[in-house]
C-alpha cells in the first residue's frame, strides 16, 4: 500500500499520471493479486477448521472481506486506467477512483489487528 500511495503521489500532470498507470498496473498483475488470492485462499482454508466462529472471527472476517472487495474493486479500475492511456480524461477519472480506494486500509487494518493479537496465540 504505502509503494502504491507514493506512486500515486508522483505527480498531477499527465505524464505523471500515465507513469502512474503504468507502475501501479504491474505492482498490481505481479504482486497485488496474487498476494490478494492468496489470502483468500489460506483465510479459507484456516476458517474450515473454526466452527462455530466467535464474534471476533466474524468481525476479522467481515472487515477482511471489505478490505478484499475494495482492493479488487481498486484493481479493477487501475486495469481500467491503465488500458485508457492516452486519454488523459479518463486517466484522470480512473486515477481518483483509484486514491479513493484507500478507505479500504482501516478495515484490512482491523482484520490483520484481530487476527495477530487474537488468535496468533
Amino acid at each position: 500500500m504505502l509503494v502504491e500511495f507514493l506512486v500515486e503521489s508522483l505527480g498531477h500532470d499527465d505524464a505523471a499520471l500515465d507513469m502512474a498507470a503504468r507502475i501501479h498496473y504491474w505492482i498490481d498483475i505481479l504482486i497485488e493479486i496474487p498476494l490478494v488470492l492468496a489470502v483468500l485462499v489460506t483465510g479459507t482454508l484456516l476458517s474450515a477448521h473454526v466452527w462455530p466462529f466467535t464474534r471476533l472471527h466474524w468481525i476479522k472476517i467481515a472487515a477482511g472481506l471489505v478490505a478484499i472487495t475494495l482492493n479488487l474493486t481498486c484493481c479493477g479500475l487501475v486495469v481500467a486506467r491503465y488500458r485508457a492511456r492516452g486519454n488523459a480524461c479518463a486517466v484522470r477519472k480512473l486515477h481518483r477512483g483509484v486514491r479513493l480506494s484507500v478507505i479500504g486500509v482501516p478495515f484490512g487494518a482491523v482484520a490483520a489487528y484481530v487476527g495477530l493479537a487474537y488468535f496468533s496465540r
